[in-house]
């Protein structure tokens, strides 16, 4: 068997990379985290950038090696995993356009921040960034992969889809991180009409995930 130049390898790894990228769009993750981590310090906003970047890569990892037989076993499409981010999208933008009051506690010693959810896992890595879209990309590298015909070749195939997933979560990770000189810069009243604008715009994203997954679903002709 003859192994791949290491030309064709780099060329696949730059085109892996670029083309993930491009689907999970960190810049656009960063106001929805300035927003949801309006009441905490820098330090535990850089802290959820870093987990949420975390969380993509593992979640993406995971979707790699074992996302295609999960989805399989449960009989569920990319369309339904579409819809359900919709749904979610949607949920939490009704959230951030109209804020509940603030809640006292009991708690003796308790800051606002330290009341504050841990966002990083959802909605910051899923849907925001690994998301149907991004799921689907790595589950077709996955079926690429399972379909040649030398195990070295797979293993090599592995390895490279590892490589850019990893090397989009670290770019994430530096991306989101940045965020907090932007939060410095617009303040207490500039970060809440970003919430609301924000607000607004994943209503809408929300709904057209809904649209677009149930055309895919319902296999509807456009």
């Amino acid at each position: 068997m003859n192994l791949p130049p290491l030309s064709d390898l780099l060329t696949h790894y730059l085109l892996g990379v670029s083309s993930l990228l491009a689907i999970t769009n960190p810049f656009s993750t960063i106001p929805l985290l300035l927003t949801l981590t309006s009441g905490m310090t820098e330090r535990q906003r850089r802290q959820q950038a870093t987990r949420a970047a975390r969380n993509a890569t593992i979640i993406m990892l995971i979707a790699l090696f074992i996302g295609g037989l999960i989805l399989e076993f449960f009989s569920i499409s990319i369309a339904a995993l579409r819809i359900a981010g919709g749904l979610i999208v949607a949920f939490l933008g009704f959230r951030m356009l109209f804020p509940q009051p603030a809640v006292k506690s009991d708690g003796v010693g308790e800051s606002v921040a330290e009341r504050r959810h841990d966002y990083s896992l959802i909605p910051l890595a899923l849907p925001s960034m690994a998301g149907a879209g991004s799921l689907a990309l790595v589950m077709s590298y996955s079926t690429t992969i399972a379909e040649l015909d030398h195990p070295t070749l797979k293993l090599i195939g592995y390895a490279l889809a590892v490589a850019g997933i990893s090397t989009v979560g670290l770019i994430a990770a530096l991306v989101l991180r940045a965020g907090s000189r932007i939060a410095n810069r617009l303040g207490s009243n500039g970060l809440d009409a970003l919430a609301r604008v924000m607000g607004l715009l994943m209503v809408c994203i929300g709904v057209q995930f809904i649209g677009n997954g149930i055309i895919e679903f319902f296999h509807i002709q456009r």
